[in-house]
């Protein structure tokens, strides 16, 4: 039975007068975030987890304030027009219900539509004087779809001047056949436009702006919410493999401070560090909205050595001790493992576990984007380390994100807290995002193709033709060659620089298959891996290709997964081998130099 304002009548009219007028007296901010962030914190205070499950629309109305509704309704997207204007907006016929305040707020339905290859907009106007305009929210469900507007002035012979626009990042374009709204989704762009509309400042967006104020059917649960006792722990580097390792891990907010403490196996010496603490918050995460991250950066080991480490707390209690091994600095010989897209899958978690105990020599491990599926939803990460643990407690996790770990343009911001890596990346990209590091006589290049790609490639090329390295390797979560989509950009602005560089191994996720290439130069098949580079491409789950067109530059393909990739350099030859979860051998090859 669905939850509405009558259903709770009893339980709003039935406190205390005192109490009733405590909680609408409340503040609950100006902006849109603060308000929903106010009203979760109330919700969870009055409603059992059962009828968070059944808020309605109609009771949310309810609930909230009237000052809250009024946010709601005009500070969701705001600007200032220096002359009468008209605005029309762009509404998503399947969207089951209309934004409250539309209506209300003076908006009328025209019989005008706008369409682009997957939705169909019905088109709403209001005229405004000038000044100051703001809209609301897209609505409490999630509908991804969201709304997007465009301009013009009332009289045509003004000139239309727009400030003072927030959220400021999405900037204006002109709305016209090929524009696209969607920043995460560029590729969709408009193919029907009214004549009456070309030609008008078009307001773009990102699909993730409905979940601003998501409260219908929105609350989750995590099936291993935070303790006292410190888990999911997790190594990483920032710094060189011969001498330092990063260790992260959570627990509740209970605990304030986090410390290690760490020592080589019959030494005297046991040092200690204090670890930074970042507090996450996934407000709609109903049984552990907020829980603390503790990361901490050892520095000055020794080379080749095994370390034990204990972690503590304000609260005076250690872990059991785990170890952890240096990079050599004398063996050059190391082997790692990657994985293609894991999506928080058990089915990978079981796969990564026994891919250790098949290969212990493993110095670490890698995964080509895409590790969970809902990238802001801290329940999905809960999920892929309790699926993986503890497999990454003794060996470090070097991954790059895919399109699932960044949130319809919301951005990767819970994956960049989850994983403490070299800030070494592109000037004036997000840090963490696209990064280098080496380990022995290996470049590894880990790319982040959700960021603008010509804006890398400069910091490519600085990379490729100042290393040193035997080997390179490049690795990014959307595949230039595979059977479904051309990434022609990719193509042109990294693919041309492996080439002239001579990047040994791409590897890849995205799309679900395994593929390995001939040696590929310029587009085309070489002969052997020295006069061209390697395109690999995996999948950790479940296979789930449709198009199955031949490929004339693959050597060997899967349709289906979990595979997993184990490669390992000894001396001059790169030994790369593609095994199922039991071990089976998928795959193999040697390359000399």
């Amino acid at each position: 039975m669905r939850l509405n304002i009558f259903l709770f009548s009893g339980l709003l009219l039935g406190c205390t007068m005192l109490s009733c007028q405590k909680e609408k007296a409340a503040p609950s901010g100006s902006t849109v975030k603060e308000v929903v962030d106010n009203a979760v914190t109330r919700l969870y205070k009055m409603l059992t987890p059962a009828q968070l499950d059944t808020i309605s629309e109609a009771y949310l109305l309810g609930f909230l304030s009237d000052e809250d509704k009024k946010v709601l309704a005009t500070r969701f997207w705001t600007f200032d027009a220096n002359v009468p204007v008209t605005v029309s907006l762009m509404r998503d016929v399947e969207q089951k219900t209309p934004p409250f305040w539309l209506e209300k707020s003076g908006f009328k339905k025209t019989s005008m539509r706008v369409k682009n290859e997957e939705y169909t907009y019905e088109v709403w106007q209001k005229d405004f004087d000038k000044g100051s305009i703001g809209l609301g929210i897209n609505g409490f469900d999630k509908h991804r779809p969201v709304y997007f507007i465009s301009m013009a002035p009332q009289n045509k012979s003004d000139k239309l001047d727009i400030k003072n626009v927030i959220p400021a990042e999405y900037g204006l374009d002109t709305l016209e056949v090929g524009a696209f709204t969607y920043h995460d989704w560029d590729g969709l762009v408009i193919e029907e436009v009214p004549d009456q509309l070309k030609g008008q400042v078009l307001f773009t967006t990102v699909r993730g702006r409905a979940r601003e104020a998501h409260l219908v059917q929105a609350f989750r649960k995590t099936a291993t919410p935070s303790l006292k006792d410190p888990d999911q722990v997790l190594l990483t580097w920032s710094d060189d493999p011969q001498t330092s390792v990063n260790v992260q891990w959570r627990t509740n907010p209970s605990v304030a401070a986090g410390k290690i403490k760490y020592w080589i196996p019959d030494t005297k010496d046991t040092l200690y560090n204090d670890a930074s603490v970042f507090k996450m918050e996934d407000r709609l995460l109903q049984n552990d909205r907020y829980i603390n991250r503790f990361t901490a950066k050892l520095k000055n080991l020794q080379p080749g050595k095994i370390y034990h480490y204990a972690l503590g707390s304000d609260l005076g209690k250690w872990s059991p001790p785990v170890s952890y091994q240096t990079a050599s600095a004398t063996n050059r010989d190391f082997s790692f493992i990657w994985f293609g897209d894991t999506h928080y899958s058990p089915i990978w978690g079981d796969m990564a576990k026994k891919s250790l105990k098949r290969h212990p020599e493993t110095a670490f491990f890698s995964i080509a984007g895409d590790l969970v599926s809902t990238g802001l939803h801290r329940d999905d990460w809960d999920q892929l380390w309790d699926y993986s643990s503890p497999t990454f407690t003794t060996r470090p996790l070097m991954p790059v994100p895919g399109n699932h770990d960044s949130q319809d343009g919301l951005g990767a911001w819970m994956y960049k807290e989850m994983f403490s890596l070299p800030e070494n990346g592109p000037a004036g990209q997000p840090s963490e995002m696209t990064y280098a590091f080496n380990y022995q006589d290996a470049l590894f290049l880990m790319l982040d193709p959700t960021l603008s790609v010509p804006k890398q490639s400069a910091w490519v090329e600085e990379k490729l033709k100042s290393s040193k390295a035997k080997w390179k390797f490049a690795m990014f979560h959307f595949p230039p060659y595979n059977v479904e989509e051309p990434y022609d950009e990719i193509m042109r602005e990294w693919c041309t620089l492996f080439d002239k560089y001579h990047v040994d191994m791409v590897m890849n996720g995205h799309m679900h298959y395994y593929l390995r290439t001939k040696p590929m130069y310029n587009g085309k098949a070489v002969v052997t891996p020295a006069e061209g580079t390697i395109y690999t491409m995996s999948i950790s789950i479940s296979g789930k290709q449709e198009i199955w067109t031949e490929e004339d530059y693959a050597v060997k393909r899967y349709r289906n997964g979990p595979l997993y990739q184990h490669i390992s350099i000894k001396g001059n030859s790169l030994f790369y081998r593609c095994f199922d979860p039991e071990g089976n051998l998928k795959d193999e090859l040697v390359i000399n130099k």
